[in-house]
């Protein structure tokens, strides 16, 4: 019977330190996912002009006589106007936009909750404003060890608002 109970509570003990493992990887990840998306914050804004510029130019011209999107339109066994093509291109594009700006008010959003924070700036000249450690610690006015170790502290904040308790370690 002692055997079994040992068993048992092994069994007990490798899942609760299996369950830890995996909640530190999730934690890691948030925290990895959350620079991503940081680092894509000013591309995603870019993306979204470009767009808008794409819509104006179909809208403008029509749809574009040769195109990887067009075919995707072709091969649904109807054959569409060149003004159907164009409009489902600016739909399918308008789509995007809004996905993308979800995604920037979301990120905005994140980082309105640390905009208090003696150290916030951080986000904005590490992730949006590409600047280097060095660099913002001039901007600061402090150690670059003193950036780094509060750029992962607000990191480790966005990533809760973004990605909840599982950011949490």
């Amino acid at each position: 019977m002692a055997s079994k109970r040992q068993t048992v509570k092994e069994i007990i003990y490798d899942t609760v330190m299996a369950t830890r493992r995996f909640a530190e990887r999730e934690a890691k990840d948030a925290f990895k996912m959350t620079e991503k998306r940081l680092y894509a914050y000013p591309v995603i804004k870019l993306k979204i002009e470009d767009d808008r510029e794409r819509i104006d130019e179909i809208s403008e011209h029509g749809a574009p006589g040769k195109s990887k999107s067009i075919l995707k339109y072709r091969r649904m066994g109807i054959r569409l106007t060149q003004d159907e093509i164009a409009e489902a291109l600016i739909n399918d594009i308008n789509a995007e936009i809004a996905e993308n700006e979800h995604e920037i008010e979301t990120i905005d959003k994140a980082v309105d909750i640390i905009a208090g924070d003696t150290y916030g700036d951080i986000i904005r000249y590490k992730y949006f404003e590409s600047k280097s450690d060095e660099q913002i610690s001039e901007i600061l006015n402090c150690d670059p060890s003193t950036v780094r170790r509060n750029k992962s502290r607000l990191v480790g904040r966005l990533s809760v608002f973004l990605y909840g308790a599982a950011a949490v370690q």
